[in-house]
């Protein structure tokens, strides 16, 4: 039998989680090269909302967490082919050669069409886990130190409990309907952006009309085969091949953060019954905290210890 036994009602835990899920955040960024262009990412979210049970067989499940994306930008960069619009007269001048003339331009190489999808919510649809018990020993603590010791210099060893997800499952980005829209219009942008700022916008409506429909071009610049918004879905996740995985790596970080960064709860050991002081007590009571379990039903968290030497 258990020498101690603590134990925290379902809406206590609840209150402990909810504190641990606001403290999440995630901040990430990469960039890969593919055959034909390059793409970069950077995100910033957090952790919102979620329901919550407690169940028989020793487990939590949370379900219906919000993933708010406070940043989530992808950037595409390729090379553009290179085009002129040559030089030519507008107003001849029969006797001096040109009154007006044309003085042509070339368009090509590097552009980026960046996009800003930040503000997105998605959701986190299930995660079921298992409180696990992990003993922590400081590693600020010194050899020589007591007990006491650990305790005044603020590094004392703890029994900590961790939520230990069994599985994550992040549910697709709800990437909106209008992200071809958007895609075209940064191409386009950059596109724009390369044209040297004189020229006029009828020369710039031939080369937009040589070009074609951007979306095409860029298609078939790409070798993109099907829809460009599952291309850029594609590269987000790992449905294209060296796509980011960003629902990977969220799942994974999630798990982490619960499993092995931050304790629902801590148990400084030795526990101090009393704090020390003044009277008949001038230093802490501790006793040594051992075989420390935690475990689940659907009212409640209990965690037992033995009291050790």
């Amino acid at each position: 039998m258990s020498d101690i036994t603590i134990a925290a009602s379902a809406n206590a835990f609840t209150e402990l989680f909810n504190d641990l899920r606001d403290k999440f955040t995630f901040i990430h960024g990469d960039s890969r090269s593919f055959a034909v262009f390059t793409a970069s990412y950077a995100v910033a979210l957090h952790l919102e909302g979620g329901s919550i049970a407690l169940n028989n067989d020793n487990t939590v499940e949370v379900t219906d967490v919000d993933v708010v994306w406070d940043t989530l930008n992808l950037t595409v960069c390729f090379d553009l082919p290179g085009w002129c619009l040559g030089g030519f007269c507008i107003v001849p001048d029969p006797w001096n050669g040109c009154l007006v003339s044309f003085p042509g331009f070339c368009v090509g190489g590097p552009i980026c069409a960046p996009l800003d999808l930040s503000g997105l919510v998605s959701k986190i649809a299930d995660v079921k886990a298992r409180l696990v018990p992990a003993y922590f020993v400081d590693p600020a603590r010194l050899p020589a130190w007591s007990d006491l010791d650990a305790e005044i210099a603020g590094h004392p060893n703890k029994w900590r409990i961790f939520v230990d997800p069994e599985w994550v499952h992040v549910d697709p980005i709800d990437l909106p309907a209008s992200l071809p829209n958007l895609f075209e219009n940064a191409v386009k942008k950059a596109i724009n952006e390369s044209i040297p700022s004189w020229v006029p916008n009828w020369a710039k409506d031939i080369l937009w009309t040589v070009l074609g429909p951007i979306l095409d071009f860029v298609a078939g610049l790409l070798g993109i085969v099907g829809d460009i918004a599952d291309f850029l879905t594609g590269l987000l996740s790992d449905a294209l091949p060296g796509g980011f995985d960003l629902l990977g790596l969220i799942e994974t970080a999630v798990a982490d953060y619960f499993a092995a960064r931050n304790p629902i709860w801590e148990f400084e050991d030795p526990y101090p019954l009393t704090d020390g002081g003044p009277g008949m007590h001038p230093i802490p009571v501790k006793i040594p905290l051992r075989d420390l379990t935690a475990l689940i039903d659907s009212n409640e968290m209990v965690v037992r210890a033995d009291v050790g030497a």
